[in-house]
């Protein structure tokens, strides 16, 4: 179904929500390609916010330029791995970081985004669980006093978004990942240094080998 476009949002930002939601709801499946003309035509729209809301989609990585256009990023192994070993080697010594600085109101405040993805994954809101996991390392991560490797780790993630949604589309994975999300918060409750780190690489590795397996089905 068509959304409608509204006013009080510029149009390419609405428009890049539409593209973007499409994309990680599998509408628009990977290796899809995307015409311009038809976008502009489907939603009444001038190319110029088009373009921009495209040019936004391929900055994070949802969407890729070639010599035969544009089109959704395709799911590949060895990217996906190449990715993992990036987050592997940044987001546990980050979270490390981040005990030292992350205040007891900002652990309530990550915990209240945990609840709101608990209860999204039992109304079966994918998009929204999604969005909430995602908000939950971010939340995390925005307390990392290395702004540097913040940015790094923020482009790595980005370039994630798409394998992660298709992860999400298993509820067991769900369920496994907001335990392993809950286990993470704990340890940083109890300001465990050592189990913070060994909780979040086992995340990471978990979600590297659920990810695998989604790419080989």
């Amino acid at each position: 179904m068509v959304q409608s476009l509204q006013f009080s949002q510029p149009l390419y930002q609405q428009i890049y929500d539409i593209i973007k939601s499409s994309i990680l709801a599998g509408e628009l499946k990977p290796g899809q390609k995307v015409n311009v003309s038809q976008l502009a035509e489907k939603y009444n729209i001038s190319r110029t916010p088009l373009r921009e809301a495209l040019r936004q989609l391929q900055i994070e990585g949802l969407l890729v330029q070639d010599h035969l256009g544009l089109s959704v990023v395709k799911l590949e192994e060895t990217d996906f791995k190449d990715l993992y070993e990036c987050r592997l080697m940044l987001e546990p010594k980050i979270m490390g970081l981040i005990l030292k600085t992350v205040a007891n109101e900002e652990l309530e405040e990550i915990e209240k985004v945990l609840l709101k993805a608990e209860s999204a994954f039992k109304e079966g809101n994918l998009l929204q669980l999604l969005e909430l996991n995602a908000q939950f390392h971010d939340w995390l991560l925005e307390a990392s006093p290395n702004k540097r490797a913040l940015h790094l780790l923020q482009q790595v993630r980005s370039f994630l978004l798409l394998y992660r949604a298709n992860i999400l589309k298993n509820n067991e994975h769900n369920r496994e990942i907001l335990k392993e999300h809950r286990q993470i918060l704990n340890a940083l409750k109890a300001r465990d240094e050592a189990a913070v780190i060994q909780n979040v690489e086992n995340h990471l590795r978990n979600d590297l080998e659920r990810g695998t397996n989604m790419i080989r089905e």
